[in-house]
């Protein structure tokens, strides 16, 4: 298999997997704190909003003497389980922008201090969830119509949130730039992100398969370990596709743009 192309505008599958490598192990360490950071803080967040609510369903139960499988208990818990949920969307939505912000500086050797990077207001996390709600839909549309329009909406579509993050785009401005960012390479992004899927599938197969081949298996100092292992597997997994999806970015932006072009974080 080759990867020589003499045409510009098309995306080299093979060295663009090995700059997403080579930014992995640069981003690593940064993007794995972040994520840690992300877990105590929604921890922390369902532990503090735990508490009113518990409170507030004590107070219905016990002092109005209101059923806990009733209409009048429902209504009375929504508006506050509403508030509960709507913070920890706003709170993964942030983390999520987040962490393709920290992929982009680490691989550029930027010295990006978390807080910061969380405390900038753009992009809205009101337009990045109606940008991923919009992707979704239009995905699963695809999918249910026919896999393979699915896919190829999934992959047109791949680089907006990057567009919206990095550029400033609005949600239908972010869609339009990625469907011209990943025109004419689609077929080529599939293929850089089947063989990207092949690099951690092996381990993530070896790790899960004991565990899933007996279901009643016994807890033990080597299941613990296979456990402990598929966790550190799909962890480094998904860091290196926020990475992939940053290089992807970069790249087919240096393609269709220049390379003198310089992303605004």
């Amino acid at each position: 298999m080759t990867d020589i192309s003499f045409n510009a505008a098309k995306l080299p599958v093979i060295a663009t997997f090995e700059k997403t490598c080579r930014a992995f192990l640069k981003a690593l360490g940064p993007l794995a704190l972040l994520i840690l950071l992300a877990i105590g803080v929604f921890l922390a967040g369902v532990v503090a909003m735990a508490i009113p609510l518990g409170g507030l369903a004590f107070a219905l139960q016990k002092g109005l003497g209101l059923d806990p499988g009733s209409l009048p208990f429902g209504l009375a818990m929504a508006p506050l389980a509403l508030v509960f949920i709507g913070v920890l969307i706003a709170v993964g939505l942030r983390f999520a922008i987040a962490q393709y912000k920290v992929a982009e500086a680490s691989t550029e050797g930027w010295n990006l201090k978390f807080m910061d990077v969380l405390r900038d207001p753009k992009p809205s996390l009101v337009s990045y969830f109606l940008l991923t709600l919009v992707v979704g839909i239009f995905t699963l549309l695809g999918m249910i119509l026919f896999i393979v329009p699915g896919i190829m909406i999934a992959l047109a579509l791949c680089t907006a949130p990057m567009a919206m993050i990095f550029e400033g785009k609005d949600v239908g401005g972010a869609l339009q730039r990625s469907r011209d960012l990943t025109r004419d390479n689609r077929w080529r992004l599939l293929g850089l992100f089947i063989l990207s899927g092949l690099l951690f599938f092996p381990a993530s197969l070896l790790t899960s398969l004991p565990l899933e081949s007996d279901p009643d298996v016994v807890l033990s100092p080597f299941t613990g370990f296979l456990y402990l292992l598929n966790l550190l597997v799909s962890f480094a997994s998904s860091i290196f596709t926020v990475v992939l999806m940053v290089t992807v970015y970069r790249e087919l932006r240096a393609l269709k743009d220049g390379r003198g072009e310089v992303l605004n974080l």
